[in-house]
């Protein structure tokens, strides 16, 4: 009993005095790295153009129906859509919440001589007519346009706001928008369509 109490003792004295000698670990730390950025894309309205030329980056949706092919794009407060169809003569667009052409809001666009002509019009029954809207007493709410016509196709690209304010304009909403299309085989406001049908956008900011 005595010979283990005297161990003990030994014992508890030797880890007072001599410590352990292995070191304790030094924390390592690892240098933190800036983050790589994530490369951003530009927005289309950020490289929009009205120049009658109709690239990818400028537009976020499109729609196809044979020949004619329509794009579009929009923010918080404006919309900017291109219109591309295989015709030599006009091409255009209606927004239209019913049936038929009566009430439609629409953009008419042709290119006669290197010179490009829009409109925009108001149908005021089923089948037209559809004057401009500034003989109706509104305005004329295109922003910017441009066009260009090559190689048998007729392009037209322009932009206006969601909402213009104009009793012959119907607002344009986030989400889907029922439109109405046409083209015709030769310019003028006063030609006939040889196509036309209809389909929805969907914009989204």
């Amino acid at each position: 009993m005595k010979t283990l109490l005297v161990s003990g003792l030994a014992f508890i004295v030797l880890l007072t005095f001599f410590p352990s000698c292995t070191p304790a670990p030094t924390p390592t730390t690892t240098p933190s790295s800036p983050p790589t950025p994530t490369p951003t894309m530009p927005k289309p309205a950020d490289v929009w153009s009205a120049d009658g030329v109709i690239t990818m980056r400028e537009y976020s949706g499109n729609m196809r129906e044979g020949k004619y092919l329509i794009s579009w794009w929009s923010d918080t407060q404006y919309v900017y859509i291109g219109v591309r169809v295989e015709t030599n003569g006009w091409v255009a667009v209606g927004i239209q919440t019913g049936s038929k052409m009566k009430d439609a809001d629409m953009v008419f666009g042709f290119v006669e001589d290197g010179h490009v002509e829009i409109y925009d019009l108001f149908s005021t029954g089923d089948f037209g007519p559809h004057p401009p809207d500034t003989e109706l007493g509104g305005t004329d709410d295109i922003l910017e346009f441009g066009g260009s016509e090559a190689d048998g196709f007729t392009t037209i690209e322009f932009k206006r706001a969601l909402d213009t304010g104009d009793e012959f304009d119907i607002p344009l909403s986030q989400g889907v928008n029922r439109i109405i299309w046409a083209y015709g085989s030769s310019d003028g406001l006063a030609a006939r369509h040889s196509n036309r049908g209809y389909g929805e956008i969907n914009l989204s900011s």
